[in-house]
C-alpha cells in the first residue's frame, strides 16, 4: 500500500513517494495553504510518526471503551433500580388508599361537631372519590379559586347593603355547649306525637256531608262487589253444560277425553312408575280420563287371564305403585278408569277330573261359579247369558253370590285403591242387565264397555250399510240402560275404507255420520285404535298414513274420543294430536253436539260441528267463504292440507 502526497514549496514543486513505512517513522508539523488551482500546498515539511505515541494511543481508546462498557452496567443497574421503586410506590398508593376509610360525611361531622378542626386533618386522613369535593379542593377548579382568593371583584356597597337587608338574621354560632345552653336562642320544641291531629285517629264528626258521603260509597262499593261475585259464579253456571254439573256413568261429563294409558307391550316394565309422571303433560294437553291396564294377577302377564282378583300385584307394578300412580292422575284432576275383566277367571287348581275349574284366593269359588255351556270346563251354572271365550271358565253372573262377590270387589277397588271408573272387557260374554246392576253398586264417574263385534263384508268389500253392526253395539247400551257406553267400532270400521277417497261413507241415507254415533252419539266412545287392533299384535291396525286423519274426525265430531299411548308418545303425533284437543275445547265440542255435513264423496268430507267449527277432511276445494249456509265470520284454526283443515267462528 502507497500514500502520494504532493508537495511544493514557494520555490520549486516537487512529488515525493512515501513508502507505508516511512509513514509510521515520521512525525509531521505541518503548515497547509490552498493554491489557486484547489491542491494542497505543504511548506517546511518534516514527516515523522513515533511507533511509542501510537501504542500509547490504542491504550487511551481501550480504556475508554472499558469505561463505556462500567458506565453502560451502571446505567442498567440504576433503570431496575428505578422500575423497583415505581413498584413500590405502586404497592405504597395502594395501602393508602385502602387504609383511607374516612368519608365526605365523616369529615364534615368531624368539623362540625368540634371534633377535629379541618386545618388539622391530614391530607391522608381524606378519602376523595370525585364529586363535590373534588371540585371544591381541586387547586385547578374555579370553585377552589373563589374560596380561597374571594370573588373576582369587590362587591359595591349598595350590594352588599341589598344582601345584608334581605339576609335571614340567624342566630351567632355557638363554640360550645355552654355558649348554646345561656344563648337567648331556643331550638324548636315540637309537640307531643299525641296533641298532633292525626287523619288515622280522627273520629268523623255528627252530620257531616263529607263523612256521611264516603260511608255510603264504602257501602255501594262492597255490595257492587259482592253482586260481580254472585253474579260471576251464576255465569259460570250458566256456561256449564247438564252433563258436567252432573256426572253420569255412560257419559262422564259429557266432554271427557279418555287416554288408553298402556300398549300390548307395557306389562314388560314397571309400568304404573313409568305412566305417573306423565299425568301432569296429559292434564296439561287436554286429557280428562285415563285408561290404565287389568291390575290384577294374571295367568298372562297382560293382565287378561286374571285369577286373584284381590291380588294387585302384577306385571305392571305392585298395588302400591298401582295407588301411587292413580294419586298421581287425581293430582292432575284425571279420572283413573281400571281394565275390569268380569266374563271370566283362570281357576287355582284342577278338580278330581282333571279339569282347572276351582278358585282361590279371596273369592272361593268352584264350577258352580261357571256356566254351563262352557265346553271346555265342565261348570255347573246356569247357561251363559251371551258368546262363550274359549281360552278360561265363563263366570255365571246368574249366580247371586257371584255378583254379590264382584259388587264387592268394584267396590273395593273403588274404596281403596282409588278407581274413578271402568273399562269392561269383553261384555259380549254376558248379558248387559248385569254390567247396569255393577254400575248402579259402584257408582263410577265413567264406564266404557267393549262390545267388539265384526263389520259386514261383501266379496271382500265393506259395505256402505253398517246399520245391523251399530244396532247389536246399541242393544247391549240400552240392555244396561244407558249407564255404560261403548266403544264405536263401527265407525272405526267405517274409518279404514272411508279415508282412501271413499268419503262417502261417512254420512248415511239420512245424513248423519254412519257409526253408532250417528244414532247414540252421548254413548259412543270413538277410536282409532287400542291395544289388541294396534301394538304388536296388529289385529285390526288403522292405515299408517291415514292417522291423523282419522283423529282429525274422531276429536273434532260428538262423542268421546280415545287417544292410543302409541300415537301420542311413541309416533311423534304428540303436539298435532294436542292441537286438536285444543280445537275441541275451544269449540265448546262435546259427546252431544249436532253435525251438519256439508259434503261427502270421493273427493273430500265436510261437516260442521255445533255452531262454531267446520272442519274439513281430504282434497275437497273448500272453505266457509263457498258455503251459502254458512254464516258469520270464521277463521282457520289449523291447516294441514289436503289431509284436513279447521275453522272456528270469530
Amino acid at each position: 500500500m502507497k500514500y502520494t502526497l504532493t508537495c511544493r514549496n514557494h520555490s520549486n514543486s516537487k512529488r515525493k513517494l512515501l513508502q507505508k513505512s516511512d509513514y509510521y517513522k515520521s512525525r509531521a508539523a505541518v503548515c497547509c495553504s490552498m493554491g489557486d488551482s484547489g491542491e494542497a500546498f505543504i511548506d517546511n515539511t518534516v514527516l515523522e510518526i513515533n511507533e511509542d505515541d501510537l501504542i500509547t494511543a490504542k491504550k487511551a481508546l481501550h480504556e475508554a471503551l472499558s469505561r463505556q462498557e462500567a458506565l453502560e452496567k451502571e446505567r442498567c443497574q440504576l433503570l431496575e433500580e428505578l422500575a423497583a421503586s415505581k413498584l413500590k410506590q405502586q404497592e405504597l398508593l395502594s395501602t393508602i388508599t385502602q387504609k383511607k376509610k374516612m368519608t365526605i360525611k365523616d369529615l364534615a361531622k368531624s368539623v362540625f361537631l368540634k371534633k377535629k378542626p379541618l386545618d388539622e386533618i391530614g391530607e391522608d386522613e381524606i378519602t376523595v372519590n370525585g364529586g363535590r369535593l373534588a371540585l371544591i379542593i381541586d387547586d385547578d377548579s374555579q370553585k377552589s379559586k373563589l374560596i380561597n382568593d374571594g370573588p373576582r371583584r369587590e362587591i359595591p356597597v349598595w350590594m352588599a347593603r341589598r344582601i345584608d337587608s334581605v339576609r335571614p338574621k340567624f342566630p351567632p354560632r355557638k363554640i360550645d355547649f355552654s355558649e348554646v345552653n345561656t344563648s337567648q336562642f331556643k331550638s324548636l320544641e315540637l309537640p307531643n306525637p299525641t296533641e298532633v291531629w292525626s287523619i288515622a285517629q280522627a273520629k268523623p264528626k255528627d252530620r257531616d256531608t263529607l263523612t256521611n258521603y264516603v260511608v255510603e260509597k264504602e257501602v255501594i262499593q262492597k255490595k257492587r262487589k259482592a253482586l260481580e261475585r254472585a253474579l260471576q259464579r251464576k255465569t259460570i253456571q250458566w256456561q256449564e253444560t247438564p252433563e258436567e254439573i252432573k256426572l253420569e256413568p255412560g257419559t262422564g261429563t259429557g266432554r271427557e277425553i279418555v287416554f288408553q294409558g298402556f300398549n300390548w307391550e307395557s306389562c314388560r316394565k314397571k309400568w304404573y312408575v313409568d305412566l305417573a309422571p306423565k299425568a301432569a303433560d296429559l292434564s296439561k294437553c287436554g286429557i280428562t280420563a285415563v285408561w290404565l291396564p287389568p291390575p290384577t294377577e294374571s295367568v298372562a302377564p297382560q293382565g287378561y287371564m286374571p285369577s286373584d282378583l284381590y291380588n294387585l300385584n302384577s306385571s305392571y307394578g305392585t298395588q302400591e305403585e298401582l295407588k301411587y300412580c292413580i294419586e298421581e292422575m287425581h293430582k292432575h284432576h284425571l279420572l283413573a278408569l281400571g281394565d275390569v275383566v268380569l266374563n271370566h277367571r283362570c281357576a287355582h287348581k284342577q278338580s278330581e277330573n282333571g279339569v282347572w275349574n276351582i278358585f282361590g284366593g279371596k273369592l272361593a269359588w268352584g264350577p258352580e261359579a261357571i256356566v254351563s255351556d262352557d265346553p271346555n270346563f265342565q261348570g255347573r251354572g246356569n247357561p251363559s247369558s251371551g258368546d262363550i271365550f274359549h281360552a278360561a271358565p265363563n263366570i255365571d253372573h246368574s249366580q247371586d253370590f257371584v255378583r254379590n262377590d264382584v259388587k264387592q270387589w268394584l267396590n273395593w277397588l273403588r274404596n281403596n285403591i282409588g278407581y274413578d271408573g271402568w273399562r269392561l272387557d269383553f261384555v259380549r260374554g254376558f248379558s248387559g242387565e248385569y254390567v247396569k246392576e255393577y254400575i248402579e253398586a259402584s257408582n263410577p264417574a265413567f264406564a266404557i264397555g267393549e262390545y267388539w263385534d265384526s263389520l259386514a263384508y261383501e266379496g271382500g268389500n265393506l259395505c256402505y250399510n253398517q246399520d245391523a253392526h251399530r244396532q247389536r253395539v246399541i242393544n247391549w247400551i240400552n240392555a244396561t240402560g244407558g249407564t255404560s257406553s261403548a266403544f264405536d267400532v263401527t265407525t272405526k270400521g267405517i274409518l279404514h275404507s272411508a279415508l282412501h277417497n271413499q268419503y262417502w261413507r261417512l254420512i248415511d241415507p239420512n245424513g248423519k255420520p254412519t257409526g253408532v254415533m250417528g244414532w247414540w252419539p252421548s254413548r259412543a266412545v270413538t277410536f282409532v285404535e287400542n291395544h289388541d287392533t294396534g301394538s304388536t299384535q296388529g289385529h285390526w291396525p288403522f292405515p299408517r298414513d291415514k292417522l291423523m286423519q282419522g283423529y282429525a274426525y274422531i276429536l273434532t265430531h260428538p262423542g268421546t274420543p280415545v287417544v292410543f299411548y302409541d300415537h301420542f308418545y311413541d309416533f311423534g303425533l304428540h303436539d298435532v294430536i294436542t292441537e286438536l284437543i285444543e280445537a275441541r275445547k275451544r269449540a265448546g265440542i262435546h259427546c252431544r253436539s249436532l253435525v251438519k255435513i256439508y259434503h261427502a264423496n270421493n273427493d273430500g268430507y265436510v261437516a260442521g260441528i255445533g255452531d262454531t267449527l267446520v272442519m274439513k277432511l281430504g282434497q275437497l276445494n273448500w272453505n266457509p267463504s263457498k258455503e251459502i249456509d254458512l254464516d258469520g265470520s270464521w277463521q282457520k284454526f289449523v291447516d294441514k292440507g289436503s289431509d284436513y283443515q279447521l275453522w272456528l267462528r270469530m
